[in-house]
This record gives structure tokens, C-alpha cells and sequence, in this order.
């Protein structure tokens, strides 16, 4: 599958479009465009740009919203399929998951982070992102 159509997008805040995304609106974006789901948006979840710096907002942690879709129970183990999420610590002191981005196979995930050039890119799933790895999850329609 090409996913260089995703590369390059702008971060926005609650962005869920090609205009611009933030990293869970890339996961919902690429849904929408390559398998033809509508994830909720979580458009209603009233958060700001730096939510995961406060950890007593819990209704806001992404955890706390991703369970009604994905198989979130247990994590999904290696070899990972393309369109599983992983979900990263962002933090060094990695008490909130605050990151997601989409494997899309080879090693490889895309994300969009707000630091730096804030565009979405694909990086290597190793490393310094393989130290932050939360745990991957798969859409329950996936599941088998």
C-alpha cells in the first residue's frame, strides 16, 4: 500500500482531514481513506494541545476513548499487521500515553508529532520509538 499521500500533512489540533491532523486524526484519516471505516472523531472530547502535561484530566487520556473501538485488552504481538496502533509514552517519565501512530509494515509507522517540522512522516519502529511503545492495538474488525 502507498502511504505517501499522508506524508507532509500539517499538524492541527483535533485535525481530522488532509487540511491537517494531529496523530490520532492521521490513524483516523487513514482509515477513512484506505479501508473505508469512520472511527469516532472524538470531536466532543475538549482537550488542548498540551492535555497530557495535566494527568488529572483522565477523561482526556487516549486510553480512556480508544477502548470503544479497539481490541485494547491485551496487546497485540510481533510480527505487527499494517493498520495496527501503537500507542507511545511521549514522556521520559512515561506515566501517560500521549502518541499513537499507524504501522504500515516493514518496520515502519506514520505519525505527526507538534515538535519540529510538525508534518506527519514515516519513521522506523525501532529504537528510540521502540523504547517508548505503550503497546500496539488492532481495530476490532480486524480481529480474528
Amino acid at each position: 500500500m502507498n502511504f505517501s499521500k499522508y506524508i507532509g500533512l500539517p499538524y492541527k489540533n483535533k485535525g481530522r482531514n488532509f487540511n491537517g491532523v494531529d496523530c490520532y486524526g492521521i490513524v483516523y484519516l487513514i482509515y477513512k481513506e484506505e479501508k473505508n471505516i469512520n472511527l469516532p472523531d472524538f470531536s466532543d472530547i475538549n482537550y488542548c494541545s498540551t492535555w497530557f502535561k495535566d494527568n488529572k484530566n483522565k477523561e482526556n487520556h487516549i486510553l480512556d476513548n480508544l477502548y470503544r473501538v479497539w481490541n485494547i485488552s491485551n496487546s497485540i504481538d510481533k510480527p505487527y499487521n499494517s493498520f495496527d496502533v501503537m500507542l507511545f509514552y511521549s514522556s521520559p517519565t512515561k506515566e501517560v500515553v500521549n502518541h499513537c501512530g499507524l504501522y504500515i509494515g516493514d518496520n515502519k509507522f506514520i505519525s505527526i508529532q507538534e515538535q519540529g517540522a510538525a508534518t506527519s512522516a514515516i519513521s522506523r519502529f525501532s529504537g528510540y520509538w521502540e523504547s517508548k511503545l505503550y503497546k500496539a492495538i488492532r481495530y476490532k474488525g480486524d480481529v480474528k
